[in-house]
Formats: structure tokens, C-alpha cells, sequence
């Protein structure tokens, strides 16, 4: 993008100066050299300003002021034209965003706007990084909540490469399989997860839950599944979260024998 361009234009710079002092051959070195650290330099600003981007959205999203994280997100788009898979980041950022508003919506029985934002983060996810393995993921639990079963095998198939060392993202693989009446397939799978993933517990607690014809609990996937189903948070763990603390319950007194 821009900083390679930059970059490119300080080697001619260097070429030129070295070619000119010594000799054409000895240009060559300069140039390098030049591209080299004028890419790095502006790469790591652009890194910066990227980071400061993603950190002001997060503390919008978590004051809970989803529509100005949105904006800030989107006012950061021109910056992939400066740094490449920056643009990519950013519409990872932006379709899981919609996903969570999508679910929001659904909870709430408001179906109109929860298909809307289903489609508007498909849109985002789909130019998401092809080795980002979580925004395809999302994009797969998309296509699972709008009955595309098919969409959603192909997209974490295609994501298998870069997430084969997550037990999330095989418990998601497996999960959308057996819901769509797909067992054997999702034993295939979580066979393939635990090839990669020998010693995780989750999985080999989804697959004997499989094997014996039982619907597996997803939550011992812990946290990371919440943040792709967070409607099936316990109600314990919400209030947890939102800071409430839970009251225990009054134990049972039962009236003392008269004496």
C-alpha cells in the first residue's frame, strides 16, 4: 500500500545516490537498505495508530456505546491503504461487532434486525483475512443461525489450516454438524481436533458425549464459546460479569423441639 509505495520511493532515492557516488552495482545496497527502513519505520507508525484504534473502540464497546465503537472503527478505515491487512483487521472487527448486535437482536425477538446485522457482519467477515481463523468462524456461526449449513462447513473447513490448534474452533465445527442431524460427521471431526489437540479435555468431553448419542454441553468450552454464543451465558456467570453479586440462599430453619 501506501508505506510500501513510500518505501519503494526511498530506494530509488538510495539507488540513485549510490549509483552516482561509486558506480551502478553499488547502488544496489543503499536501495535495500533504504526501502528496509523506511518500510519498517512507517510500518510500526501505522502500527500504532492501528493499535490506538482498536483500544479506543474496545473501551467504547465495554462503556457500552456500540454505535460510537462502530464509528471509530470505520473512521480507521482509510489506514488499509497505508499498511497491507490492516483494511482486513479492521473488517474482522467491524462483522464480529454486528454478529454480537445480531445475536442481541435475536434474544430479543427482534428478527428484523437481527437478519440486518447477520448480513451486514457476513459482509464485514467475508473480507476479513483468509488465515483469520475466528472471524471465519463467526462468519460460519452466521451462516449456522440462517439455517446454511452447507456455507458454514465451507467456511470453517477453509479456516481449518490456521484455527487446527484451537479447541474452540473444532467444538464450533462439530457443534454446527450435529445440530444439522450430521453426528458421524461431527465425530470425524472432533477426531481431527483431537489429532491436533490430544490433551484437551473439552473435546474429548464433546466426543464421549457424541459417541454415547447425548447432546453435548458446550460449555465446557469455557469462555471462548460465550463469546461466540453469548446467550448461553449462565445467569450466575452474567451477573458476575455485570458485577452483581449473587445472595446465597437462606437455609432452612425448622423449629426447635419443646422442652
Amino acid at each position: 500500500m501506501y508505506n510500501i509505495l513510500i518505501a519503494a520511493g526511498a530506494a530509488i532515492v538510495g539507488y540513485v545516490v549510490g549509483a552516482l557516488a561509486v558506480s551502478p552495482w553499488a547502488g544496489f545496497l543503499p536501495g535495500i537498505l533504504a526501502f528496509v527502513v523506511a518500510f519498517i519505520l512507517l510500518a510500526r507508525r501505522t502500527g500504532k495508530q492501528v493499535e490506538a484504534l482498536f483500544q479506543g473502540a474496545m473501551a467504547l464497546m465495554q462503556a457500552g456505546k456500540i454505535d460510537e465503537a462502530r464509528t471509530a472503527l470505520e473512521a480507521g478505515m482509510p489506514l488499509g491503504k497505508w499498511q497491507i491487512l490492516v483494511g482486513e483487521q479492521i473488517h474482522s472487527q467491524l462483522g464480529a461487532l454486528d454478529y454480537l448486535q445480531g445475536v442481541g437482536a435475536t434474544v430479543q425477538k427482534q428478527y428484523g434486525q437481527a437478519k440486518e446485522k447477520f448480513a451486514s457482519g457476513q459482509a464485514h467477515l467475508e473480507k476479513a483475512w483468509s488465515r483469520d481463523w475466528r472471524a471465519k468462524a463467526t462468519l460460519a456461526a452466521i451462516h449456522h443461525r440462517q439455517g446454511r449449513t452447507d456455507d458454514a462447513v465451507k467456511a470453517l473447513e477453509a479456516a481449518s489450516g490456521p484455527g487446527k490448534g484451537e479447541a474452540l474452533f473444532w467444538g464450533l465445527y462439530a457443534y454446527v454438524l450435529n445440530e444439522a442431524k450430521r453426528r458421524d460427521e461431527a465425530l470425524q471431526v472432533l477426531g481431527r481436533g483431537l489429532a491436533e489437540n490430544k490433551e484437551s479435555k473439552s473435546l474429548l468431553a464433546l466426543q464421549e458425549a457424541l459417541a454415547n448419542k447425548r447432546r453435548p454441553d458446550m460449555k465446557v468450552l469455557g469462555d471462548p464459546w460465550f463469546q461466540m454464543f453469548p446467550e448461553d451465558i449462565p445467569r450466575e456467570k452474567l451477573m458476575e460479569m455485570q458485577g452483581i453479586k449473587t445472595q446465597p440462599r437462606p437455609q432452612k430453619t425448622f423449629p426447635q423441639p419443646r422442652r
